[in-house]
């Protein structure tokens, strides 16, 4: 397959810059109704009909006179960061959790209720809500002093299939440290997946490692000992999600048998206070918490963990594992992200670059796995690039470089070497990494594209993927129709042909 350079979603070894989950910036204040009408949307896309519902209803009445208006009133000039529509809903829910709203637990899914439905279910769920409103006004409000605390652990699915590969890389036992903890139950990995509470998603990816030590932090930490701690945690799992009780009720169980070590604690401080020990890999851990971090906590952050980077060794290796909102407008697709000090042996990649393994829902599961290829950025000794013409989709009949999907057993240099022999008949030798960049693929998931810099020479002829191949100067290439992206990226590389 050749490999498509480029695209608008390109990645370079840099420091991973993630933004907020939401449907707009995080430091816009569009009013109670626009927060709410945002919150509707985005719950009628995650599948939770109650709550898209519930939050439509309060787009449309919060500006008029009333017990919700009065509520909510003080939050008029709220930002899109402060999440008030998930702190509100999770007061609601927390009210029936807590057996203080009969007439509204009897349509969430999370207290054997029925979602309502019919045109007559859905105006006898708003009266329960008002109801609940007009006459508890005041525990609404105590608890929209309340942040988001799910912990939602189906996002170590990714996590655990990562520690699976970096027991095959590096055969250490892990030190497994998570930043924005809430209650630990991430860090309980081994055991969640063990008992069937997280799915096994890659079992064929090796054996998980020994955790020997299991640390986290958070600013306000979550007590599971207590029943407002689990209360708490429960309050904010959205009740159409009836899935996403039974993991937190499966994983509150866990953590009560396997310890861990938990204190409140600043997560730039955390990070600075790492230390590698020979023997072992230390594992950096965070999901769906980059978001309420300053530019500049997450700046320092990066900048920490590539300074102890410089220190790992394959004996002390450092890995930062990141499961965290794409964008602004992605804001339902988590990247599962990776960076490894040393490279993983069996990559041939940088070490500290972050790559993307796959994506998922906030939820985490299912992942979707990413899908490693590389290319070959061939140059002769004239300086001319080798390029060939597309025979398959995507971009069928563009010019982009020699390229396709890394192999089982194989490194991404390796694949690279192997596609411009298959595509072109030559042998090309590597000279040096050019970068990574990703590609939407056609079945849904991404390519990730390792470009390698080689160094060939000869005549090509084009076979497999390749209608034609050829050797082009700038001046040639320039009057190539090319794939998406294929110049921009390899003049940020430094890349073009003479």
């Amino acid at each position: 397959m050749a490999a498509a350079v480029g695209d608008s979603r390109q990645v370079r070894p840099a420091p991973p810059h993630y933004r907020a989950g939401m449907g707009i910036s995080r430091e816009e204040r569009p009013g109670l109704a626009g927060l709410f009408a945002d919150m509707a949307a985005s719950c009628a896309r995650l599948e939770a009909p109650t709550y898209a519902l519930l939050s439509q209803h309060v787009a449309d009445s919060v500006n008029d006179p009333g017990p919700l208006a009065d509520l909510l009133d003080p939050y008029a000039e709220a930002a899109v960061g402060d999440m008030l529509p998930l702190r509100f809903l999770g007061a609601i829910h927390r009210l029936a959790l807590e057996r203080r709203a009969p007439e509204l637990a009897l349509f969430f899914a999370s207290m054997g209720g029925t979602p309502p439905t019919s045109e007559r279910a859905r105006a006898h769920f708003v009266r329960a809500f008002e109801d609940v409103v007009a006459h508890q006004g005041g525990q609404i409000a105590a608890a929209l002093e309340w942040f988001p605390q799910t912990n939602e652990v189906g996002r170590t699915e990714g996590l655990f299939t990562v520690l699976r590969r970096i027991q095959h890389s590096f055969g250490l036992p892990v030190r497994l440290h998570e930043i924005g903890t809430s209650a630990g139950l991430s860090l309980r990995v081994d055991e969640l997946v063990h008992r069937g509470i997280v799915s096994d998603a890659q079992p064929t990816w090796g054996d998980l490692p020994s955790i020997i030590e299991r640390v986290g932090v958070d600013l306000e930490l979550v007590d599971i000992n207590s029943d407002n701690g689990r209360l708490h945690l429960t309050s904010f799992i959205w009740p159409d999600h009836v899935q996403r009780f039974e993991r937190l009720r499966g994983a509150l169980a866990v953590a009560q048998q396997i310890p861990a070590d938990l204190s409140s604690a600043d997560a730039v401080e955390h990070v600075r206070s790492l230390r590698l020990q020979p023997g072992t890999t230390l594992v950096l851990w965070h999901s769906a918490m980059w978001m309420y971090l300053a530019p500049e906590q997450r700046a320092e952050i990066v900048e920490l963990l590539a300074a102890l980077g410089d220190q790992a060794t394959a004996e002390a290796p450092l890995v930062h594992v990141a499961l965290e909102p794409i964008d602004t407008v992605h804001r339902h697709v988590f990247r599962l992200q990776v960076a490894t000090w040393p490279a993983l042996p069996d990559t041939d990649l940088p070490p500290g670059l972050d790559v993307l393994w796959g994506t998922a829902p906030p939820s985490g599961t299912p992942v979707d796995w990413a899908v490693p290829c590389a290319g070959a950025i061939a140059h002769d000794d004239a300086g001319r690039l080798l390029v060939v013409r597309r025979g398959q989709e995507p971009a069928k009949g563009t010019w982009s470089i020699p390229g396709g999907r890394v192999e089982p057993g194989e490194s991404w240099a390796q694949a690279a070497i192997r596609e411009l022999h298959e595509e072109t008949g030559l042998h090309g030798e590597i000279t040096g990494f050019a970068g990574l960049i990703e590609r939407a693929a056609p079945e849904g998931a991404t390519y990730v594209i390792a470009d390698y810099r080689l160094r060939a020479a000869g005549e090509p002829r084009a076979a497999d993927d390749a209608d034609d191949a050829q050797w082009v100067d700038r001046q040639e290439l320039s009057s190539l129709t090319t794939s998406p992206g294929l110049v921009e990226a390899l003049r940020g590389w430094d890349a073009l042909p003479t």
